[in-house]
């Protein structure tokens, strides 16, 4: 047991055993609920449920996924009841974490009860909701407040087991975590009830019509692919872009992608939403786009620039935002990229904004960039050390810099997550730009 845990704070163990505990017992005690009479059913329940899990979504952030047997197992807890509902799903984790997947035992054993103890709660909710029980009434609509309250509690007890492990396994702020991991996936909780609906009302004809689902199972599936294929091309043709900026001066090489590697992991500590999170991804992608319009001697010059000089510098975010503002996917980053030289005492530009009238993400960004430029070689300057950078952020918190945005960065430099960041993108490019 000492091995296994190894490396563990004693809470983590503490909770992951307790949590564990808890699921199994759970388990055991459903057991009894289960009916000899319904295996039929049960087993295509778990048939189905295991062809949906393998068609999963893994998200390119935050390591949660878009579960597309959501409304196969909320079905389940509707017509078998909380307890086989609950085998069903530990059924099919098995099946798909353990024999599919490969997870890693320590995962599986712990992922198993969450899902059980999730189905399971949510069944006993369902079960003392009006309109709900143990024999709905599904020729009226009004089965579906409490299908709603079924989704909440499964939604909630799920994404909070899960994000509490997550936090006391990397020693960070669980809210944090449910945020930026799981905040957003309420709105899909929501459009999986109507869904789930629709398979109970198919049930109700004939057990076997289940099987049918698969295809739209497959469809719901297949748009979601679409968006996430969609989103990847638009930040690697982005990332392509700042790349081919920086490539004009050797000093800023890769520094657009590192911002943006920086502002993701200080949105995620943050706890940023999603829709946030892209926005700031793209806007620090972006956010020397305004250069293009500047004379490139002043933008190389080694030395000191004059106060003219200086003065054309200084419109470069305000370009870059109207460059991108008249994309539609990019709408949203355009004020980030405008306001990321904005200063907490207002003493910033293009428009001398004060504290929180600075978008969140800007504020984000403008500490980012100036690590980076800080931590980098210029043609006026050898690279400060991280150390001697940090101090530099430091000294100057609250006044020119959020103090938050700040001491997420010492946090996560304080848990090495800053050392991970690596500009590979930009390096194959730059590379390839020079070889044209």
């Amino acid at each position: 047991m000492s091995r296994i845990f190894h490396g563990y704070r004693w809470s983590f163990v503490t909770y992951y055993l307790g949590i564990s505990l808890a699921g199994y017992v759970a388990l055991a005690f459903w057991w009894r609920e289960l009916d000899p009479a319904l295996l039929v059913q049960y087993f295509i329940f778990i048939l189905l449920t295991i062809v949906a899990d393998l068609v999963n979504l893994n998200l390119p952030r935050g390591g949660a996924a878009i579960s597309v047997s959501t409304p196969v197992t909320f079905a389940a807890i509707v017509i078998l009841g909380p307890g086989p509902a609950a085998w069903i799903e530990a059924v099919s984790a098995l099946v798909v974490e353990g024999l599919v997947n490969r997870r890693p035992p320590m995962k599986i054993f712990f992922n198993v009860p969450v899902l059980a103890l999730s189905t399971g709660l949510a069944g006993m909710a369902f079960r003392v909701m009006p309109f709900g029980g143990a024999t709905p009434d599904f020729s009226a609509p009004w089965f579906l407040i409490p299908l709603i309250v079924l989704g909440l509690v499964h939604y909630i007890v799920n994404t909070s087991l899960v994000g509490l492990i997550i936090a006391l396994s990397e020693d960070r702020n669980p809210i944090q975590i449910w945020k930026t991991n799981f905040g957003w996936i309420f709105r899909h909780v929501i459009t999986f009830v109507p869904i789930t609906a629709i398979v109970i009302l198919v049930y109700q004809l004939a057990p076997w019509t289940l099987g049918l689902l698969i295809i739209p199972i497959l469809l719901v599936r297949y748009a979601y692919q679409l968006y996430l294929d969609m989103r990847e091309t638009h930040i690697s043709t982005l990332a392509a872009l700042a790349s081919a900026l920086d490539a004009k001066d050797p000093y800023t090489h890769g520094h657009s992608y590192r911002v943006s590697r920086y502002a993701l992991l200080i949105g995620e500590e943050l706890g940023l939403p999603d829709q946030q999170m892209q926005a700031l991804e793209y806007a620090a992608l972006l956010h020397d786009l305004g250069k293009i319009g500047i004379d490139g001697e002043i933008i190389a010059k080694p030395g000191k620039l004059t106060p003219e000089e200086f003065e054309m510098m200084k419109t470069h975010p305000v370009k870059g935002a109207k460059i991108i503002e008249r994309l539609r996917f990019l709408k949203e980053a355009a004020d980030v990229v405008k306001y990321h030289h904005e200063r907490m005492d207002g003493n910033g530009y293009p428009e001398g904004l004060r504290g929180e009238q600075i978008p969140l993400a800007a504020r984000i960004l403008h500490v980012c960039d100036t690590f980076d430029a800080m931590t980098s070689s210029r043609p006026y300057r050898e690279a400060l050390s991280v150390e001697r950078a940090l101090e530099e952020l430091e000294r100057y918190r609250g006044t020119q810099f959020d103090a938050n945005v700040v001491d997420a960065l010492l946090a996560l430099q304080k848990r090495g997550a800053m050392e991970t960041i690596r500009d590979d993108l930009p390096v194959e490019i730059y590379e390839a730009l020079n070889e044209a």
